[in-house]
């Protein structure tokens, strides 16, 4: 008799193993990238006064925050600021998902800390992640680090699969200051250069994440979603 697989949480997987698993290519340039660095925030922009506050917050705490006082103090603030607020789509924090893969011989599940999804009561068709790292606010670093962006991107494709609507899967995941842009096209991801959130670089994460914000407007409110 055959043993039955035994589920994978998301917090399993890292990068190269998801890429094995599922086929996925890695690049390391896109054209939103480029597009990304156009982004200027005026001098006059009336949220310019409170992202100024959060990135001097950030730069004096970073280091000594956990996990619950990053999201509490900085995260919920920053992602308050761009309003995630739409009668499309809705955000959801700390829900599950769950795929099944290999011929439905196995399963992926896990909860997903943000996400942007069509439902009120449950998320459907899920299109924006964000996550953090637990352990990354004591140990700020200009790299990429290997569990958060496998454990996003498992999501990520998880979503794919869910949605079956050959939409792009955006993502964002956060190393202690450090925020990097995610995106999943098919059998292709990309990931950005490091944002970082106590430099200049909050103004343009935030109108990276205002251009996010549009996209998700687009596609559930044009039924693409």
């Amino acid at each position: 008799m055959k043993k039955k697989e035994k589920n994978k949480a998301f917090k399993d997987w890292t990068y190269e193993e998801v890429n094995d698993e599922f086929g996925l290519t890695r690049k390391f340039e896109h054209p939103l990238f480029e597009v990304f660095k156009s982004f200027f925030l005026p001098q006059t922009h009336e949220r310019r006064i409170d992202l100024d506050y959060l990135r001097k917050l950030a730069l004096e705490y970073i280091e000594s925050w956990n996990e619950d006082e990053y999201k509490f103090f900085f995260i919920s603030r920053f992602i308050g600021l761009v309003d995630f607020v739409s009668t499309h789509y809705k955000a959801f924090t700390q829900r599950s998902l769950s795929v099944k893969y290999q011929n439905d011989t196995k399963t992926t599940e896990g909860l997903v800390e943000f996400m942007l999804a069509k439902g009120i009561q449950s998320p459907k068709k899920p299109h924006l992640f964000l996550h953090e790292s637990m352990h990354s606010a004591y140990k700020p670093e200009k790299r990429r680090d290997n569990a958060p962006l496998g454990q996003l991107l498992i999501a990520m494709v998880t979503a794919q699969k869910l949605n079956q609507d050959n939409q792009p899967i955006y993502g964002i995941y956060l190393n202690g200051q450090n925020w990097f842009i995610v995106i999943l096209e098919e059998k292709s991801y990309a990931v950005s250069l490091a944002y970082d959130i106590t430099s200049e670089d909050i103004f343009n994460l935030f109108e990276i994440l205002l251009f996010l914000k549009g996209e998700m407007e687009k596609l559930y409110s044009g039924g693409k979603g």
